[in-house]
């Protein structure tokens, strides 16, 4: 459920409902406010849909539970799937978002391959995921019309390097993340957009120093900060004719 405070009720009121939905999946800490600037930086930057925090977790004091529990990723990719369905069926054609940070990155791909045969999403944005750079895409492409981004940063190593070659990744790999190091599976760089016979693309954007102006020092909690969700991420969520985001442009030399 989303936070339901009077400031942020409008997140999820029948107007956004009906243009789309965005859920936010937080990191193996659960409910937090990082996840609460993901959330206001998506309504900053212009994202039109409703906004809702799915806290997927046994709460923040079981975070190694929440990374590697095969058990508890089982029942919430259920409940998730569930809510995309739900949603789908009460307004059919209407786009949904998967956002995920670190682990939640790690759920989105897993309940996007969950979805049954011929349901799609718009598409997901996975910040600095921990889940392995082997991980097999094509179940989760499968399932999304314009494609997965995966913004990582190299800076990310006490998190997404130590952390996860100690204690493994969501998908039990004891590796570097992909949040840190992008994936190896088939996908293609930001300025390499394949053709639109060749399927929904996966789009690496790693870290770059344009992004340090929003905010995005390139650390675990970079990709999460409100201004950069607002200049990077929630054009992204828009629709065809609003103003680009840079994760769908080439790089500029200075980036």
């Amino acid at each position: 459920m989303a936070w339901r405070d009077g400031r942020v009720q409008h997140w999820l009121d029948e107007e956004r409902l009906d243009r789309g939905l965005a859920i936010v999946l937080p990191g193996v800490e659960g409910r937090s406010w990082w996840n609460r600037r993901i959330a206001r930086g998506l309504i900053d930057g212009g994202a039109p849909q409703a906004v809702d925090i799915f806290d997927w977790t046994a709460g923040p004091l079981l975070m190694l539970y929440n990374l590697r529990s095969r058990k508890l990723h089982r029942e919430q990719v259920a409940r998730l799937r569930e809510k995309v369905l739900t949603y789908q069926a009460e307004r059919p054609g209407r786009p949904v978002w998967l956002l995920g940070h670190s682990g939640g990155g790690a759920l989105s791909l897993l309940t996007l391959a969950a979805l049954p045969d011929g349901v799609r999403i718009a598409g997901a944005v996975l910040l600095c995921p921990a889940i392995s750079p082997g991980f097999d895409l094509r179940p989760a492409l499968a399932h999304v019309e314009r494609g997965i981004w995966n913004v990582s940063s190299w800076g990310d190593l006490l998190f997404l390097g130590a952390f996860t070659t100690l204690f493994g990744t969501v998908d039990g790999r004891h590796v570097p993340a992909a949040g840190a190091c992008g994936f190896r599976s088939t996908g293609e760089s930001v300025d390499a957009r394949s053709s639109p016979a060749a399927g929904p693309p996966l789009i690496e954007m790693p870290w770059r120093p344009a992004m340090a102006r929003d905010g995005n020092l390139g650390g675990h909690f970079g990709c999460v900060r409100r201004r950069f969700i607002a200049r990077w991420v929630a054009p992204l969520l828009q629709d065809a004719g609003q103003p680009a985001s840079p994760l769908a442009q080439p790089p500029s030399p200075d980036r």
